[in-house]
């Protein structure tokens, strides 16, 4: 799920000891084996990196610098004025009260139906429903969005076990970055498709978690992996990517919270898209990742009593002080995986003919999907992309040619650049070596 700690006074679910808890089912992609040490909120990548515990550079990065795009500064952290940030007001807001008349809930099933309504109609793209866990829960404390909030709520704690009995369901409502725009990985229209849509899952979240306490009923947010909500919700299966994998939008979805609550509710089951079978076979992922952060593993690891694909995210973290002229995101990892292309009839068609393959015939079925998605998607996307002025076809430095029936591309000086201008997207070379960040 997240990163473990050998602390001796963190809560733990054990499966041998917790019988009130059977291991969670999580879909074939991830699976609860062991002992699973519940993390804490500050032992996450995000206040890592803000205590400067990823290194000086990172820390800088993180704190001190402020973004060369003005979109960025408007919808992330690397910002120069957070009052011009929307979620960060969003996020500052005071809390609003359950509502005493709690409304009767007959049918738990007809309430899913509805929540999941209503979230679609807030803006989620997904909505997923889940069994809670104590093995999904932090240790304690909250997190919120992604890293942004960590209050480390002093006085008593309830445990996982106890939050899970009283809080018997997750929801999480992930929201999908644009699919164009995601083509322009590794660049600012990248960083924008990402962004973006984690300004609106923090509406989106908001709105929902504001909604479950009108009707009377608590709804409590960054207590649960969302990753973790996610699988046991339906939404998607783990990828040898470390991402959700979904149905509908591949890996482009933006998970940055989820809800626990007390709310009567129907949870859906997990489900099988293939991704376990696929991800043993495609390794796109790891074979594009600029800092070889994915694993080419056939065989997944176990974790913090946790069977699953395990990315390095430390090296993932340390290229983006690297890289911050060109972009923040990668999305690389996300662009290439076969499962992340538009939601056509022929991509549904895919997606379903391995779903209802066998599973000892799947290898054949993925090797004849992979060999189709490189031979007319390329094996790495490098679509160039115009948005609002960005261009991802233009080199940093140069701009096009506003001549009519000129290709070339011009330096500030107005001089003809040597790299004319193409339907191919520029990306800034870098060594596929993870000895670069190591010290850093």
């Amino acid at each position: 799920m997240a990163v473990t700690s050998d602390a001796p006074d963190r809560p733990k679910y054990d499966p041998a000891v917790d019988l009130d808890f059977p291991p969670p089912n999580l879909g074939p992609s991830v699976h609860v084996v062991g002992t699973v040490v519940n993390v804490h909120p500050d032992e996450t990548p995000h206040p890592k990196v803000r205590r400067g515990e990823m290194g000086k550079v990172l820390f800088d990065y993180g704190r001190n610098t402020i973004s060369a795009d003005p979109i960025a500064r408007t919808n992330s952290n690397r910002c120069r004025d957070k009052g011009n940030v929307f979620t960060d007001v969003l996020r500052r807001a005071p809390q609003g009260q359950i509502n005493p008349n709690r409304t009767r809930v007959d049918d738990p099933k007809l309430m899913s139906k509805h929540i999941k309504n209503v979230g679609h109609y807030f803006g989620a793209s997904i909505v997923g429903i889940g069994r809670s866990h104590p093995a999904l829960l932090y240790a304690g404390g909250t997190l919120r969005d992604t890293g942004f909030i960590v209050d480390s709520e002093e006085g008593p704690k309830e445990t996982p076990q106890e939050l899970c009995k009283k809080y018997p369901y997750v929801i999480v409502t992930p929201v999908a970055w644009d699919y164009d725009l995601a083509q322009a990985h590794r660049h600012h229209i990248g960083d924008a498709a990402y962004d973006t849509t984690l300004m609106q899952t923090v509406l989106v979240l908001t709105a929902v978690e504001n909604y479950i306490k009108e009707l009377g009923y608590t709804a409590l947010r960054g207590k649960v992996n969302p990753q973790a909500a996610a699988l046991a919700g339906g939404v998607g299966e783990l990828g040898r990517n470390g991402l959700i994998i979904s149905e509908k939008f591949g890996s482009r979805i933006h998970l940055s919270d989820a809800i626990l609550t007390d709310l009567p509710l129907a949870p859906d089951e997990p489900i099988d898209l293939g991704v376990q079978d696929f991800c043993k076979v495609c390794r796109k992922c790891a074979e594009t990742c600029p800092t070889n952060s994915i694993t080419f593993d056939e065989n997944k690891q176990v974790f913090n009593g946790v069977e699953k694909y395990k990315i390095k995210w430390e090296t993932c973290y340390k290229l983006r002080p690297l890289v911050t002229q060109h972009w923040q995101i990668c999305l690389t990892c996300s662009t290439v995986c076969p499962y992340t292309k538009p939601n056509t009839w022929w991509r549904t068609l895919a997606v379903q003919t391995l779903h209802r393959t066998p599973k000892p015939v799947r290898p054949v079925v993925v090797r004849s999907l992979k060999w189709l998605d490189d031979r007319f998607w390329g094996k790495i996307p490098n679509k160039r992309v115009r948005w609002l002025g960005y261009d991802s076809g233009i080199k940093p430095g140069v701009k096009a040619c506003t001549v009519a029936g000129c290709t070339a591309q011009h330096d500030a000086a107005g001089h003809k650049a040597d790299i004319p201008l193409s339907d191919i997207g520029y990306y800034a070379p870098l060594k596929e070596n993870t000895n670069r960040f190591v010290k850093r």
